[in-house]
């Protein structure tokens, strides 16, 4: 019998900028995260910026900085006022997202 030895780990690195946030704020912080030396390719880099500033931040994000919405509705699209749907997190282009923040149940 042959062992496969377990796939190495991939870590994350993640941080949910809650509902902080102007444009001066995210352009520091995409700046500051585009000059940082980590093993792009080796861990997963996501932030989470307010909704109305993702596509600021996936604009000013080089690549192996991810970007993910800070919640995702529990509903399909439809009239849910201020909810952001599964399908439209993807069709964004987006692969992340927190779901299930004590801040939001």
């Amino acid at each position: 019998m042959v062992e496969s030895a377990a796939p190495a780990r991939k870590y994350i690195i993640g941080g949910n900028w809650k509902s902080n946030g102007t444009v001066e704020f995210v352009r520091k912080h995409c700046d500051a995260l585009n000059a940082a030396d980590f093993a792009r390719g080796e861990i997963d880099v996501v932030v989470s910026p307010i909704s109305i500033h993702i596509a600021s931040a996936k604009a000013m994000l080089t690549e192996g900085v991810e970007v993910a919405s800070q919640n995702i509705s529990a509903t399909k699209d439809g009239a849910f006022t201020g909810e952001i749907s599964a399908e439209q997190v993807k069709d964004f282009g987006l692969s992340w997202t927190i779901v299930g923040h004590s801040e939001r149940r």
